[in-house]
C-alpha cells in the first residue's frame, strides 16, 4: 500500500514538474519559481527520508535549467546532483556542462556553489572537467570562491593526487597564503597543505612572519591552524623567539580555551632550550589556564587541568603555591576532582604537604567511594614523596579507624607501599596494622596487602600467624592475588618463626599444590622443592629481605612523559599516552586458510601415500605451544614431588620426612590430596581410516582445539625427521592408524597434518603437528567432535613421536627434561 502511494506521488511530481519546466514570463515567472521552489524542497525531502527521487534527473535538470538564476533552486538541484553523482555516474556527466557554466556566472554565490558541487562529484573519470574550473576558481576576484577553490585542491587530491601536483597547485597555495587578502582563504591554504602531506611548506620565515602579522584577521579556528603551524618553525636567535612572543602574548587572555592552549604550546616549545625564558613561561602561563579551570565548562576544563598535570609534573615548584586552586568543589564531576587529586599530589612538598593532606582528609569522608579511595590514595603518595613533614602517616594510619572497609582497604594498600619504599617507618605502623582482623578486609587487594605486611613484619607482629591461620583454611576460597600473598608471606614467616607457622605451612602448600591456577601452583611446587632439598637454600630464595624500592612500576615515567610533552594541545595529554599507542595506521591483514589451496592430497591415502609436495599452512602458527596437561605415566622416584596428585603407583610408599614435618601425611590440620587420576584407557584405531581432504579441511576450521601439547624430541628424532623427509614418521604412523593428509616443510620447521578414526567411534581425531628443530620439540593441536578418544590419542602420538629415536615410553631420562608448562586453559598442570 505504501509503494504504491509513493509510486503515485512520484508521478505526481513528474508531471508538476514538467508542466513548470514550460513555464515563462515576467509575471508568471515569479510565481513558477515558488512553486519550483515547493517541489524541489519536496524532492529534496523525499531524498531524506530514504526514498530513491533519481528517476526524475531529467526532469530536474531541465526545470531547473529554466529557472534562471535563482540561488535557492541552485542550491537545492546541486545538492540533488551531488546526492546521486557516485550512484549513477553516467546521469552525473549530463551535469558537468550546466556545473561548468554556472562556475561563470556573474553571480560570485553561484560560482562558489556550483564549483564546490563539481568538487563534490567524487566520479574519477570527470577529474579532466574539475581542474579547470579549480584553477579559476583559485583566481577569483572574490573570497568565497577562492575559499571554495581551495578547498577543491583538497577534494581533488584525494582523488587523484598525481593531477594536483602535476597542475601545481600546492605551490600556488603557498603563494596565496603570502599575498592573499582574505584571512579565510590562508586558513584554507594552511589546512589543505597540512593535510595534503606539505606541511614543511609552512614553517619558513617568509610564511610564518606574515601569518604573525596578521594573526588577530583570524577567526579563532584559523587561529588555531596558525599557531599550529608556527609551533613547528624553530627561530633563527632568541631575539626572534622574544618577538615571535610579543606578538602572541594577548592570544593567552583570549576568550577561546583552544587559542589559550595553542599559544601556550607555542611558548612552551619555542623555550625548551632556554631555561630562564622557559621558566618565566610557565610562571607567565599559572594565570590563563587558572582561569580557564575556574569556568563551569567542566569538558573543556578536565582538557585543560590534564594538560595542567603533565606541566607540573615537569616543575612543581612553580606552582605549589596555587594548591588550593585544585581543592574540589561540591558541584564539580567525580572525573574533575580525581584529576585535581593527582594534581595536588604532583605539586605537594614540604612547603604544603601539611595543609593538602589536610583537605584530602576531608574528602575521605565524602559519599562518593570513589573520590574516598582516591583522597586516601593521594595521602599515600605524598607520604611516600615528602617524608620529612609530620603528622602525614598519623593521618594515614587515622585511616584505619574509618569503620569503611573500602577506607581500611585503600589505607591498607598505602601504608604497605610506604614500607616499601621505607621499611623504617615499620615501627610507627606495625601496631595499628596489627589491630585489623582479616575478616575486616573484604577487597582482594587489602587482604593481600595485609598478609604481604604481615609476612614481611611478621617477626614484629605478636599475633602474626594465628591472623594468617584463618586464612589458610579457606586458602581455596580467597582470590588469585589474596592466595599468591599468603604463600608468600607463610613461607617467609616460616623461617622467622617455624614452631606457630610450621603447621600453618602444610596447610597453604597441601592446599596450593592442589590449585587449579597455574601461578599458585607453580609457586607452591617451587617453595616445596627448595625445602625438599635444602632449608638454608630455602630460606635465602624465600626469606631474604626485599630491598627498599626508588619508584614504583606504575608511576609514568620521564621518559614517557617527555614524549607525552611533545605533543602538547592534543589528545595525547588527555589519554597519557603517545598518540603512537592509540592510533593504528597499518590494518591487520585477514588470517589465512587452515590449508592452502595446493596442499590438499588427491586423494585419501594412509600414510604410505605422503604427499611430499603439498603445502602445509596452519591457522595457528602464532598460537603458543602449550605443554601436555595430561598426567605422566613415569615411573620417576621424586614423581611425587612434581604433582599435586600422587603418581600411579603402590599407595603404601613410605612418607618424607618433609611432609611429615609440615603435617602433608594426612593430618587433619591439613588439605586431603586428590585422589590419583585413573589411567587412559587403551585405544584402538581403524587401520585404514578414510578423508578426503576437502572434509578434513572443513572440519578442521569448524572444530575448536580439544587438546594442546608441545612434546620434547631427542636430537636423534629430530635428526631421522630432517634426514630421510619425514617419510619414515608417516609410515610408522600409518602403521598405527595415523594417517597422513599432507606434510611438508623446510628446515628448521616440519609440519604434518594427520587424521585417526577409533574403533567403534565415528569422529575422527584431527591433529597439526609443527616439529621445530630449533626448540627441539614437537607443537600438536588435537581436535574432535568427541572428548573420549582425545586423552588417549594424546598418549599414542606422543609414544609415535618417541619411537623415532628409538624410545618406547616415556622414560626417567625423558622426564627430567620436562619443564613448568606456560599457563593453560585445559586443567590442572603436570611436570
Amino acid at each position: 500500500m505504501g509503494e504504491s502511494k509513493s509510486r503515485g506521488e512520484l508521478a505526481e511530481i513528474r508531471t508538476t514538474l514538467a508542466s513548470l519546466a514550460s513555464t515563462s514570463g515576467s509575471s508568471k515567472g515569479e510565481t513558477a519559481v515558488t512553486a519550483k521552489r515547493e517541489v524541489f524542497k519536496k524532492i529534496i525531502n523525499y531524498i531524506t527520508i530514504g526514498i530513491d527521487m533519481s528517476s526524475l534527473f531529467m526532469q530536474v535538470m531541465t526545470c531547473a535549467v529554466s529557472s534562471g538564476e535563482d540561488v535557492v533552486l541552485k542550491k537545492m538541484l546541486y545538492l540533488y546532483i551531488c546526492t546521486y553523482a557516485q550512484s549513477n555516474p553516467d546521469l552525473t556527466l549530463l551535469t558537468i556542462n550546466l556545473l561548468t557554466k554556472d562556475c561563470k556566472d556573474q553571480d560570485p554565490t553561484i560560482r562558489g556553489l556550483a564549483l564546490r558541487s563539481l568538487c563534490q562529484l567524487r566520479v574519477a573519470n570527470l577529474i579532466e572537467y574539475i581542474m579547470s574550473p579549480i584553477q579559476l576558481g583559485l583566481q577569483d576576484a572574490h573570497p568565497y570562491v577562492r575559499r571554495t577553490a581551495v578547498m577543491g585542491v583538497l577534494k581533488v587530491y584525494h582523488l587523484d593526487k598525481a593531477a594536483v601536483l602535476n597542475a601545481g597547485m600546492l605551490e600556488t597555495l603557498q603563494e596565496m597564503m603570502v599575498q592573499d587578502k582574505d584571512a579565510q582563504v590562508v586558513a584554507n591554504c594552511m589546512s589543505v597543505l597540512k593535510q595534503a602531506g606539505a606541511a614543511q611548506r609552512l614553517v619558513s620565515r617568509s610564511l610564518v612572519i606574515p601569518l604573525l602579522n596578521r594573526i588577530k584577521e583570524f577567526s579563532e579556528w584559523a587561529q588555531c591552524q596558525v599557531l599550529e603551524a608556527v609551533s613547528g618553525y624553530r627561530p633563527s636567535n632568541e631575539q626572534e623567539v622574544f618577538d615571535i612572543m610579543n606578538v602572541l602574548d594577548d592570544r593567552l587572555l583570549h576568550s577561546n580555551s583552544a587559542v589559550v592552549m595553542a599559544t601556550v604550546k607555542l611558548f612552551l616549545h619555542l623555550t625548551l632550550s632556554m631555561p630562564p625564558t622557559h621558566q618565566q613561561v610557565l610562571e607567565r602561563i599559572k594565570d590563563p589556564l587558572q582561569t580557564l579551570i575556574s569556568r563551569d565548562h567542566f569538558e573543556t576544563a578536565y582538557a585543560v587541568l590534564a594538560h595542567f598535570l603533565l606541566i607540573a609534573q615537569r616543575a612543581p615548584v612553580l606552582f605549589s603555591q596555587i594548591y588550593t586552586t585544585f581543592f574540589c568543589r561540591q558541584n564539580e564531576p567525580s572525573y574533575i576532582k580525581s584529576l585535581k587529586l593527582e594534581i595536588l599530589t604532583a605539586i605537594a612538598d614540604e612547603t604544603n604537604a601539611y595543609e593538602i593532606a589536610t583537605e584530602l582528609t576531608e574528602y575521605v569522608n565524602d559519599i562518593d567511594e570513589q573520590l574516598a579511595r582516591e583522597a586516601v590514595k593521594a595521602v599515600g603518595r605524598i607520604a611516600i614523596e615528602v617524608q620529612d613533614v609530620g603528622g602525614i602517616i598519623e593521618r594515614l594510619l587515622g585511616f584505619l579507624e574509618t569503620g569503611k572497609s573500602y577506607v581500611t582497604a585503600e589505607a591498607v594498600i598505602q601504608i604497605k607501599d610506604l614500607l616499601r619504599r621505607y621499611p623504617t617507618f615499620a615501627e610507627a605502623c606495625l601496631a595499628s596494622v596489627s589491630s585489623i582482623a582479616p575478616e575486616d578486609l573484604v577487597e582482594p587487594e587489602g587482604r593481600a596487602a595485609f598478609i604481604w605486611i604481615l609476612g614481611e613484619y611478621g617477626h614484629n607482629i605478636q599475633d602474626a600467624p594465628y591472623l594468617l591461620e584463618p586464612v589458610g583454611t579457606s586458602f581455596a576460597d580467597e582470590a588469585v592475588p589474596v592466595r599468591l600473598a599468603l604463600l608468600a608471606a607463610v613461607g617467609k614467616l616460616f623461617f622467622k618463626r617455624p614452631p606457630e607457622c610450621q603447621r600453618l605451612l602444610g596447610t597453604v602448600l597441601s592446599a596450593a599444590m592442589a590449585d587449579a591456577n597455574q601461578d599458585v601452583h607453580d609457586r607452591a611446587l617451587l617453595y616445596y622443592r627448595l625445602l625438599q632439598q635444602s632449608v638454608q637454600e630455602a630460606e635465602r630464595v624465600v626469606g631474604a629481605p626485599l630491598p627498599a624500592i626508588s619508584h614504583f612500576a606504575e608511576e609514568q615515567s620521564a621518559e614517557l612523559r617527555d614524549r607525552i610533552f611533545d605533543e602538547f594541545n592534543s589528545l595525547a595529554v588527555v589519554l597519557r599516552a603517545p598518540s603512537a599507542t592509540f592510533i593504528q595506521e597499518t590494518p591487520v591483514s585477514p588470517a589465512e586458510d587452515v590449508l592452502a589451496p595446493g596442499a590438499s592430497a588427491e586423494t585419501p591415502r594412509a600414510a604410505a601415500g605422503v604427499d611430499e609436495g603439498s603445502a602445509l599452512l596452519s591457522s595457528h602458527e602464532q598460537e603458543e605451544a602449550l605443554i601436555d596437561t595430561s598426567t605422566s605415566n613415569g615411573n620417576s622416584p621424586g614423581a611425587s614431588l612434581l604433582s599435586t596428585s600422587p603418581p600411579a603407583a603402590a599407595p603404601a610408599s613410605p612418607v618424607s620426612a618433609l611432609d611429615d614435618l609440615l603435617g602433608l601425611s594426612g593430618n587433619d590440620f591439613t588439605t586431603p590430596a586428590p585422589a590419583p587420576s585413573p589411567p587412559a584407557p587403551a585405544l584402538s584405531l581403524d587401520p585404514r581410516p578414510l578423508l578426503t581432504p576437502a572434509s578434513f579441511q572443513a572440519s578442521w576450521a569448524a572444530l575448536e582445539p580439544a587438546l594442546r601439547f608441545t612434546h620434547p624430541l631427542p636430537p636423534s628424532a629430530l635428526a631421522a625427521i630432517e634426514a630421510n623427509n619425514h617419510q619414515d614418521f608417516c609410515r610408522k604412523t600409518g602403521a598405527a592408524g595415523i594417517a597422513t593428509m599432507a606434510s611438508g616443510g623446510v628446515a628448521p620447521t616440519f609440519r604434518f597434518y594427520m587424521y585417526a578414526k577409533p574403533t567403534g567411534g565415528s569422529a575422527m581425531v584431527l591433529t597439526e603437528a609443527i616439529v621445530d628443530k630449533t626448540m627441539g620439540s614437537a607443537s600438536v593441536t588435537l581436535k574432535c567432535a568427541d572428548a573420549a578418544p582425545v586423552q588417549p590419542f594424546a598418549e599414542l602420538f606422543r609414544r609415535q613421536l618417541d619411537a623415532m629415536a628409538g624410545v618406547d615410553q616415556l622414560g626417567p631420562a625423558l622426564q627430567s627434561g620436562w619443564r613448568l608448562s606456560p599457563r593453560s586453559s585445559m586443567g590442572p598442570n603436570v611436570l
